[in-house]
């Protein structure tokens, strides 16, 4: 697949063969150092106030997606172009920037399966999610935990699970099955800024530097 990128009405994009278009927002590092990862932030249908954010020592790629109905970050009706692009952009960019080996993501709600995807396929150091579904609807093969294995590399997933019965039985045998394949899930860092997600992503930002991440 040959894939192109440009500059339209002050957003980039990613562009494959058949000119199916991702847009997205990149802003590199203020300040250099020596642990300079990528954050992607990926959105849900009602979260999009992120899109402006800029955070000092991160690289931070928001990709924007205007189909509501595929806003979990794969695709629909069988078309994963979406999913594609995003593969490629971030691997693009990681490489570019030579932070391969600090990849992170940030999502809630359909947004937040996104991140748990895209970080499992760029093989991401950590993700951080809110409510996270665990299937995007109606896409077979979708379920999360058929990704998982004992043999792969994969994430530590920072988990914040949903008060909704469903989510909440979903996340938990998720959390299972990371057990059973010794993959790392944290549930105990989930402080959250309410209302604020400009605010939030700061306080995650924070944490996941803490941590040494």
């Amino acid at each position: 697949m040959q894939y192109m990128t440009g500059k339209e009405d002050d957003l980039f994009y990613i562009e494959n063969e058949t000119r199916q278009r991702l847009y997205y927002r990149f802003t590199p590092a203020a300040l250099i150092s020596n642990f300079v990862p990528l954050i992607v932030i990926l959105h849900d249908q009602d979260g999009r106030g992120a899109f402006n954010f800029e955070y000092k020592m991160w690289n931070v790629l928001t990709p924007i997606h205007e189909k509501d109905e595929a806003v979990s970050w794969l695709g629909t009706n069988g078309d994963l172009a979406i999913k594609e692009l995003l593969q490629e952009l971030i691997d693009r960019i990681a490489q570019e920037y030579e932070c391969e080996e600090h990849i992170y993501l940030y999502g809630s709600g359909r947004g937040g399966y996104g991140a748990m995807l895209h970080g499992i396929l760029s093989k991401a150091h950590s993700v951080y999610v809110r409510s996270p579904f665990m299937q995007a609807d109606q896409t077979a093969g979708s379920d999360l935990k058929s990704l998982l294995n004992a043999q792969g590399s994969f994430p530590i997933f920072y988990l914040c699970r949903d008060s909704d019965d469903q989510k909440k039985r979903e996340a938990e045998a998720f959390i299972q099955a990371c057990g059973q394949f010794g993959i790392q899930v944290r549930t105990d860092l989930c402080d959250s800024t309410e209302g604020d997600e400009l605010e939030d992503l700061k306080k995650v930002l924070n944490m996941l530097e803490k941590m040494g991440t």
